[in-house]
């Protein structure tokens, strides 16, 4: 018995640790960085190849100094890139979670406010269980967050978090065409009422190329730095909310 409930805690310890870890690759993504992350070799901890980056000044100089004043215990190697690409890259051996964490905080404090707003939106998509990484693209001279197209159950998923009705679902079949043009009004009228006016288009899709493209789909506007992160709040307030 007392195996057994040790080997559940460390299997409970290992998910936890390498959750840890996951979490850090969309706060590296999301601040523009050429990265490799991987397990480390201590539990809990994971190794990290990347490229300095000036938005960043602890990668610079006596970087392990500059981890150690932010609290933050790591092996510190430099290595140099061969062509085509010549540079120097570091590479960083956290040994806990603690660690991991801490990293990720720190990266965080170097990220644009558009940049913190995607992540923040990535993070409250993950949390409804739709993986997205929303894009920073250049749209009229501006930069703005793309979050990409949604299939039909993405898009219900969303819909149902943001409070939507389920009779208006029970009324739809989102194989159809003009059934999904109405789903994307209402999903518009839904997202309008947490605060972004956000337009919603319904891209379908025809029977010949449903098989290499799936069903019909939804694409969102651009966002804003502002929108995105009013989005992503309004998704986690009412996925903390208690069910009714």
């Amino acid at each position: 018995m007392t195996n057994s409930l040790t080997s559940a805690a460390a299997d409970v310890a290992a998910t936890t640790a390498m959750a840890t870890a996951r979490a850090l690759k969309p706060v590296l993504e999301h601040a523009g960085l050429d990265f490799e992350l991987e397990e480390g070799p201590a539990p809990g901890g994971c190794r990290l190849r990347v490229t300095p980056s000036a938005a960043h000044p602890w990668m610079h100089g006596d970087v392990r100094a500059h981890l150690l004043s932010e609290g933050i215990t790591a092996e510190v190697s430099h290595l140099e890139q061969p062509l085509p690409c010549p540079g120097r890259e570091l590479l960083l051996t956290l040994p806990s979670e603690n660690e991991v964490r801490s990293l990720g905080r720190l990266l965080e404090t170097g990220l644009t406010e558009l940049q913190n707003s995607a992540l923040q939106l990535h993070r409250a998509l993950a949390g409804m269980g739709v993986e997205r990484h929303p894009n920073i693209q250049a749209v009229g001279g501006r930069a703005l967050i793309d979050i990409g197209m949604f299939d039909s159950d993405a898009a219900t998923l969303l819909y149902r978090s943001l409070g939507g009705e389920e009779s208006v679902l029970y009324d739809l079949d989102l194989g159809d065409w003009h059934d999904h043009e109405r789903f994307a009004r209402e999903l518009e009228r839904v997202i309008s009422a947490t605060g972004p006016v956000l337009l919603v288009e319904s891209v379908p899709t025809c029977g010949h190329c449903r098989g290499r493209h799936g069903g019909n789909r939804i694409r969102f506007d651009y966002l804003d730095a502002d929108d995105a992160l009013l989005l992503a709040d309004t998704l986690h307030t009412l996925k903390a909310r208690p069910a009714s």
